[in-house]
């Protein structure tokens, strides 16, 4: 069953589209169930949707894996640049905002935008269906990878389990490399990979580096490096089953 929700964002004053993914016998199973937060969220369901007509599949895994959880799908932000902002947790510098054709600064309200996670959905999340509280998962690729990380890092005992798909590191790869040292991951678990065809030479080098600087954080940890990997939704949704079932079995 998918309940499809409108939330008014508090901490950027702005509205957002999210489907809730929950087992059609929620309200008379009497379980609680683990919640993983989707974000690209339009992405996550439905072809006709999707970015180039591809899915990630989410409710066919869940099903084939047969695996109880709730599924978050907060949609991006489709105005120009804001989904860049939205899920940029530092300001990028003066060069890579000129890659995206603009003069201003790009990035810099992922902060806030993970303050709504953890201060207005997980509370709403919490009170209005039967979720584990203590059981919070995040995922994304790309951009999206990147603001699920920083979640991930940020409040390591609200977000336990993180999965994060061709990331694009190479946008703020000494400030993950700085935050890395500061953040208690040592019980929490990480799913990360990268494709050998990503559409920037950039993915490689950074996802490497960075995965060298997690190594040893933290015990529940896979790598994957898919040689064929392209930068789209058709190739993510093949990697799906692998971090859900790391997360919740199956």
């Amino acid at each position: 069953m998918i309940i499809q929700e409108e939330m008014y964002i508090r901490s950027l004053k702005r509205t957002r589209k999210i489907d809730i993914y929950v087992p059609d016998d929620y309200q008379t199973s009497k379980k609680r169930y683990p919640v993983l937060i989707i974000n690209d969220g339009q992405n996550a369901f439905f072809d006709e949707q999707s970015y180039i007509g591809k899915s990630w599949g989410f409710l066919q895994a869940v099903k084939q894996l047969n695996i109880d959880v709730i599924l978050v799908a907060i949609y991006c932000n489709f105005e120009p640049l804001k989904r860049e902002d939205e899920y940029g947790p530092w300001m990028m510098n003066q060069d890579l905002s000129r890659e995206y054709g603009t003069h201003r600064l790009v990035g810099g309200e992922g902060n806030a935008y993970v303050t709504f996670l953890t201060t207005q959905l997980k509370p709403y999340l919490d009170q209005n269906f039967p979720t584990k509280i203590d059981d919070y998962g995040i995922v994304g690729s790309s951009m999206g990878a990147l603001i699920s990380f920083y979640a991930f890092l940020k409040y390591p005992t609200i977000f336990k389990k993180c999965a994060i798909l061709s990331t694009a590191f190479w946008i703020y790869e000494e400030e993950f490399v700085n935050l890395l040292k500061v953040s208690s991951i040592s019980h929490n678990m990480l799913y990360m990979d990268v494709g050998g065809q990503e559409d920037d030479k950039r993915y490689i080098p950074s996802n490497e580096h960075l995965k060298e600087c997690i190594e040893g954080k933290l015990q529940n940890y896979q790598y994957h490096f898919f040689p064929y990997g392209k930068h789209s939704e058709y190739d993510w949704s093949q990697r799906v089953p692998l971090f859900l079932e790391m997360f919740y079995g199956g």
